[in-house]
Formats: C-alpha cells, structure tokens, sequence
C-alpha cells in the first residue's frame, strides 16, 4: 500500500465501518465527504497548519462549492480504501483542493471530489483575503483566475416541488460555529425517500453553498426532478437561499 504524503498532497488508510454506510451496506455521501475533510485535516496539521492555528488569524475556511463523480455502491461495509487530497490552486480570494476515494491497488477510484473555498472571517462572517501563511505550506501554484466548476442547474420558476423541512440542531454545528458541510447532504437527499434512494446510484453531483445556515434555525429542503436521473435540489431558510445542488443518478433495481 503505496501512499502519497507531501506538503501538496497527502493520502492515508480508511476502513468503512457500518455507520458509514446505508441499510444496504454502501457508504453514505455525507459521511464520504466528512471522511475526506478529515484527511485535508490531516495534510493540514502536518504542515503546522491545524484549527487553532488558523482561527489564531481570526478567520477560518468555508466550502463555497463541491463537484463530483462517484462509484460508492462498489463499496461495502469492511472495505479498506485509501482517502487522498492535494491543493489545485489559489489567488487572493479563492483556493480549490481537490479529493479522491481509491482502492489499495491504485486500480479503482470510488470518488473524485473538487472543491473551492474561500476565507471568512469569525467575527463579521464575511469573506476576506486568503493569509498567505495559511496557504503557501500547501505548495500549490498562484493563478490569475481560479477554475471554481460549474454551478447546478437552477429549479424553474413555478415548477411543482416536493419538500421536506429540518431544524438546525447544536449537533449538527462544527468547530467554526457553522453547519458541518456534510450535513447539508443528508438534508438535500433525504427528501427523495426510501424508494427512490434504495433503487438509484448516485453518479455526480455539483452543491454550492450561498448563505450559511446557523443554529435553531428550521430550513426548507425543495426538490425538482426535470428528468427521471436528475434532481435539481435548494434548501431555503425562511426564503432566503442558502444552498443549490444537482445530482445524476442510475437506476439499479426496481
């Protein structure tokens, strides 16, 4: 088991544990995308760059979108795959990272995840200039433009919508006093119900976070689907829009 560990890109072991993954023994998408920020967290604190040191700026970092493709359902509870992450790019305002799910041969990628991100300061919780010190240990190259990916398709005006609402629990919070990015998957899919999860594959997505979604809060998670593979997805507080998103699916079984 070969593993890439550097100061741009950084690998390690994962062996999926049944709370990891659905009734049906595959790896639920929150929990893979929570598995992939715990190795950038890792890469982070190798280069002396973990969660105190970063808030000692008086700021953090915030996902501003994620994209996709995926193969989980070739997963199964007890596997062992390697989760990996290296920096893209960045310029004053925006950074981009990228992730991976593989097997231990090399031989077969399960996810390939990219993300873009931004610097929010704690106290205003608006976005400001990226520190350089909290971005040059990861050695990745400045760039004029970062490439931030394509944005989801937008629900139509007046499309007929199905929708299901959350309250915003303290658990549900992280580090940063913000909801755990993971989170927002669960809401987003669990609308879809039972049936429809249980006989679909999920094969890309693209989410893009708008507005943060705070503490006691009650959220509205909407859905459309334009095609019987696609669902077009927003999550609302109170009106104001917080989150988009796009998934492609497969059908697998009736």
């Amino acid at each position: 088991m070969k593993l890439q560990q550097s100061a741009r890109e950084y690998e390690m072991p994962h062996q999926l544990t049944y709370y990891e993954c659905d009734e049906q023994g595959h790896p639920i998408l929150s929990m893979v995308m929570s598995m992939l920020s715990v190795v950038a967290d890792e890469q982070s604190n190798e280069l002396g760059l973990n969660q105190k040191t970063v808030q000692a700026t008086g700021g953090t970092w915030v996902i501003a979108s994620f994209e996709g493709k995926l193969d989980l359902q070739s997963l199964k509870i007890g596997n062992t795959v390697i989760l990996g992450t290296r920096a893209l790019g960045y310029n004053r305002f925006f950074a981009t990272r990228e992730y991976w799910l593989r097997d231990q041969d090399g031989q077969k990628e399960y996810a390939r995840i990219k993300s873009s991100l931004v610097f929010m300061n704690l106290t205003s919780r608006k976005i400001e200039s990226i520190p350089p010190k909290l971005i040059t240990p990861y050695q990745a190259p400045e760039v004029k433009r970062v490439l931030r990916g394509r944005r989801p398709k937008q629900i139509p005006e007046g499309a007929e919508l199905s929708s299901k609402q959350y309250h915003v629990r303290y658990y549900d919070l992280d580090g940063n006093h913000h909801v755990n990015n993971a989170r927002y998957f669960d809401w987003l899919l669990d609308p879809l119900g039972e049936k429809f999860l249980t006989t679909h594959r999920l094969k890309s997505f693209v989410i893009q976070y708008h507005q943060e979604v705070r503490a006691d809060h009650d959220i509205d998670s909407e859905f459309f689907m334009p095609t019987p593979l696609t669902s077009l997805h927003r999550i609302k507080n109170n009106d104001v829009l917080c989150t988009t998103a796009e998934f492609e699916w497969e059908k697998t079984a009736d």
